[in-house]
């Protein structure tokens, strides 16, 4: 048998081998397809010890419900035998958790144990609100703890209100000078009066010097209660800020720098200024919140177990033993996959790129650093190797020497950026992380070797196609569910195999061609 025969017995194989393989998962993984689509998952554990006095004794505390960026489910009570338990819905809106004994001097253990699915929202503020005016009026009311009404207040908004020309210029500047107040780890109740004459506070006196403001200018706000859900067993709790735009409320918090934004990990627990915890006076009582973060595939309906139950072909197991850090999977699964998509963009399309990874890596470390952002740094990182590399050609360097020194040079330049980016809270300073940093230093190397060999001219022309080539790869790679699907079917790598030896027999004119010699064709 000739090559080309036996070429087309192997894709014929291979081809065959992956089909068949997905096959059997294709039917189980859309009947449990999930539209949610969750991006994080935790398993979250309120661990409750206290001690009952000779009266009645009682411990309340507001638990999570679902809604549209949130989903709670398998609610769970653990009690110890003597305690009765139960959950009410609240007229507001809120719901409550209650453990009560009659049994004196008797120390109690309740657990209360769900599982947190969430996703981030952002959201579009509005030049203008539509004024509600069937809005609960106690929106707009001062509070023992937000005080509307105070002189200090009202001069305060008064003066951010000054020059703006539409409720969003409003907010904005309202939100902006309570972020730029100094953040403490006061863990006491600090009210909104008191965060301003301190001009420090945690996020409850943030939070409540905002909706102070807000509601002082005419805007309905309010206070939002949760906890940030970390990989850990924490005591601490946290609160946020939400007003009411037409008829959405959207939050605001102003300790983190989140405007109109709530990341995923954020549960929410309850609404209005509320204590989380309340239990009956005099009675000795701890607590902690156990938080596990939970391996999950954000569009499927099942547990670990369940997903690995699909199928005895599947990486599951090494995401849910923690065999390879889950980053490192995905980078390892997408790399075939952004390296064929390189391929028919160089064999097919016929464009010149800085390698063939190169462009994948740069796409996949602009997933960590934020796209626009990403590019700014990499068209920096460019201009800077040339202004380095100047004065060493001047004295004669040779090539190697001068590239160690050029980028030694860079790397103290970003930890410095990064530093500067922790001290004055520059979001996008802090995401230059090793992995970014590294890959984005040997692209600008590339870059400053091609100028040495071709010259500046073709160097720029190979520099915009791998920037083009890359933000193709980048639209690919940014889609959230590839990685989780390469999980499951890994046996997509074998259809990567057989399409790439498709490329490789490929031998017809280049895309580009038919442009170049468009006068020769007609």
């Amino acid at each position: 048998m000739n090559s080309q025969t036996n070429l087309k017995i192997a894709l014929i194989l291979i081809t065959a081998m992956a089909l068949l393989s997905i096959a059997f998962k294709v039917k189980p993984v859309f009947d449990n397809y999930d539209t949610f689509n969750a991006q994080t998952a935790f398993k979250v554990n309120y661990n409750y010890f206290f001690k009952s006095e000779d009266q009645s004794t009682t411990v309340k505390t507001f638990i999570p419900k679902s809604n549209d960026r949130q989903r709670i489910s398998k609610n769970k009570n653990v009690s110890d035998s003597t305690l009765y338990f139960e959950e009410r819905a609240l007229i507001n809106g809120n719901k409550k958790a209650i453990w009560n004994t009659k049994k004196a001097n008797t120390y109690h253990a309740s657990n209360y144990e769900f599982i947190f699915e969430g996703k981030e929202k952002r959201y579009q503020i509005p030049v203008d609100f539509k004024k509600q005016p069937q809005v609960d009026e106690k929106y707009l009311m001062p509070s023992k703890n937000i005080q509307v009404e105070d002189d200090r207040i009202s001069t305060l908004a008064t003066q951010l209100a000054q020059g703006t020309q539409n409720d969003k210029e409003r907010i904005k500047r309202l939100f902006d000078h309570v972020v730029s107040i100094p953040s403490a780890p006061i863990i006491t109740l600090t009210d909104a009066v008191t965060t301003l004459e301190q001009n420090r506070a945690s996020c409850n006196g943030k939070s409540r010097l905002f909706v102070a403001l807000c509601r002082n200018l005419g805007y309905p706000a309010r206070i939002k209660g949760g906890i940030i859900l970390e990989n850990i067993n924490k005591r601490t709790s946290h609160v946020w800020a939400e007003v009411l735009m037409d008829t959405t409320w959207v939050p605001f918090d102003a300790l983190n720098n989140h405007y109109a934004y709530i990341p995923s990990n954020y549960l929410e627990i309850y609404q209005g200024d509320e204590f989380l915890i309340t239990h009956s006076s005099g009675i000795q009582f701890d607590y902690a919140y156990q938080i596990d973060a939970l391996n999950h595939i954000p569009f499927l309906k099942l547990n670990s177990e369940e997903i690995r139950g699909l199928s005895s072909v599947s990486l599951w197991r090494l995401v849910e033993g923690n065999v390879i850090p889950q980053g490192a999977l995905n980078l390892l699964l997408l790399l075939p996959v952004g390296g064929l998509l390189i391929a028919f963009l160089r064999n097919v399309v016929g464009v010149k790129t800085f390698g063939v990874f190169l462009p994948v890596l740069i796409a996949f470390s602009l997933l960590h650093t934020g796209f626009v952002s990403g590019l700014l740094l990499f068209i920096g990182l460019i201009l800077l190797v040339g202004l380095v590399s100047y004065p060493f050609d001047k004295i004669g360097l040779l090539y190697t020497p001068k590239l160690v020194i050029s980028l030694s040079i860079m790397v103290g330049i970003m930890i410095l950026a990064t530093m500067i980016g922790i001290r004055y809270n520059i979001t996008w300073l802090t995401t230059l992380t090793f992995f970014p940093t590294i890959i984005l230093t040997i692209a600008a190397e590339r870059f400053s070797r091609a100028t040495i060999e071709d010259g500046y001219k073709l160097a720029l022309d190979k520099l915009f196609q791998t920037l083009l080539a890359t933000t193709v790869c980048y639209g690919l790679l940014s889609w959230q569910a590839l990685p989780s699907i390469l999980i499951i079917f890994p046996e997509c790598i074998l259809l990567i195999i057989a399409m790439a030896m498709l490329l490789g027999r490929y031998i017809g004119i280049r895309w580009v061609e038919f442009y170049r010699f468009k006068p020769l064709l007609r």
